[in-house]
């Protein structure tokens, strides 16, 4: 069985102090919460009728649920209550990827970037690139491809130079079959060394391909 470690824990043995990886593990936590809230306030039926309106038909495409879904999480950080974590964070959607000297459409884009620069003087940013979970083929072909994971793995420059970056499913279906199933293809593509199980901070777990 695959041992669990803490966030905090895997931050330190890839070299960061404990005190910077208990910011970067709040940093990361708060970027997540965000992401759930902003989904929670999506689906909100009223905010879903809102966000089907302006798609082109009834089945949203990727880049309509990231640009849904990035709207309310803005809507929520500026909402939020001045000097609070989540007021500390910048997020952004269809954010240009840095260094890359590409300009126009030709510029890679990653889905949604969370920065937050903080008091003990450095800067962090959480990147997080979406690809669409509609069958099961879609893990290998699309969540894990190149323009998924690949993103950050073999892209030039990748989407984040950090030592944590972040993928999300948009699941069009039985959404609560995709994590099991997503956690199984990390563990059998991937040696034991490499994929793991990552014990966020307030209760949250995620499978994590170790780099």
């Amino acid at each position: 069985m695959t041992a669990t470690i803490s966030l905090e824990e895997w931050l330190v043995n890839r070299g960061l102090t404990p005190e910077e990886a208990d910011l970067w593990a709040d940093f990361i936590a708060d970027a997540l919460d965000l992401i759930d809230d902003g989904h929670a306030l999506l689906r909100e039926s009223s905010e879903w009728s809102s966000f089907l309106r302006g798609c082109v038909k009834s089945v949203p495409t990727e880049p309509e649920i990231t640009s849904g879904l990035g709207d309310r999480m803005r809507r929520l950080r500026n909402e939020a209550p001045i000097d609070s974590d989540r007021d500390r964070i910048q997020v952004s959607y269809e954010s240009p990827t840095p260094g890359d000297e590409r300009h126009g459409i030709r510029k890679s884009k990653a889905d949604f970037r969370f920065e937050k620069k903080f008091e003990a003087g450095f800067a962090a940013e959480f990147v997080v690139e979406a690809k669409p979970l509609r069958a099961a083929a879609d893990i290998a072909g699309r969540y894990m491809a190149a323009d998924g994971l690949g993103c950050f793995l073999n892209r030039t420059p990748p989407y984040s130079r950090e030592l944590a970056a972040g993928m999300l499913g948009y699941a069009y279906k039985q959404p609560s079959t995709w994590i099991p199933a997503l956690s199984s293809f990390l563990s059998s593509a991937t040696s034991a060394t490499r994929s793991g199980h990552i014990q966020m901070a307030r209760g949250m777990s995620r499978s994590m391909l170790k780099l």
